[in-house]
């Protein structure tokens, strides 16, 4: 594929991965009483667990797409970018998986409200909370801040998108390192608003990366 077909496919992916991760939140599983919402409400929680597996596909494959496009500007960033992403990616399924445990220990607990299965719930949520709001994001973090610099040099995208995204990434593994410490929850104010400068900019990098201003940048590259 040429650059210009593989960089609308990676935008085309953020956008995907943005309206993925919006639908995959759960509040079934995130409020005090999961153990008995969770079971209440399968099918959102499912749709929850779909999504975020979505979301796990389009972070691979904006990560393929991008990678040799990326490479000339920056091997070691590179390669740290796509493995960084992996590991992101593995941390986001396990996350998946532990939804899908809660939603069964749910179901159970429902019938059989046994202390033994509320203490097996809150460990089980912990870990999920720990890998899908903290290392995964942490992980993740870190791979975009190399992506940016390698956007930033390599001249693909305005330099004010990449400086954006490296200060909303620092901003996100903030939230998260404060979730970390228990300073902050997930659902609130502090947390969110943190990483609302990520999401935001995923949908304007996704665009900008849609729009045909980077047939022109691909000229410059390529060649006439």
């Amino acid at each position: 594929m040429s650059m210009y077909t593989t960089t609308k496919l990676a935008g085309l992916l953020m956008l995907a991965g943005l309206a993925a991760g919006l639908c995959s939140v759960a509040p079934e599983i995130d409020m005090p009483g999961y153990l008995t919402e969770a079971g209440k409400a399968p099918g959102r929680v499912i749709r929850a667990v779909v999504c975020q597996f979505i979301l796990s596909l389009t972070y691979m494959g904006v990560a393929v797409l991008l990678y040799p496009q990326l490479a000339r500007f920056g091997g070691s960033l590179s390669v740290g970018f796509l493995g960084f992403r992996i590991v992101a990616v593995v941390l986001s399924v396990m996350g998946t998986v532990l939804l899908l445990a809660l939603l069964a220990l749910s179901k159970a607990y429902l019938q059989y409200p046994w202390p033994a299965l509320a203490v097996t719930g809150d460990i089980l949520k912990v870990v999920r909370d720990q890998l899908n709001h903290v290392f995964m994001v942490l992980t993740l973090c870190i791979g975009n801040v190399m992506l940016y610099v390698l956007l930033l040099r390599s001249g693909l995208v305005p330099s004010w998108l990449p400086v954006w995204g490296i200060v909303a990434a620092f901003l996100s593994m903030i939230a998260s390192l404060l979730f970390l410490g228990q300073y902050t929850g997930i659902a609130t104010p502090l947390y969110l608003a943190l990483n609302v400068p990520a999401a935001l900019l995923e949908l304007v990098l996704g665009l900008w990366l849609i729009c045909m201003r980077v047939g022109g940048i691909v000229k410059t590259i390529d060649g006439p």
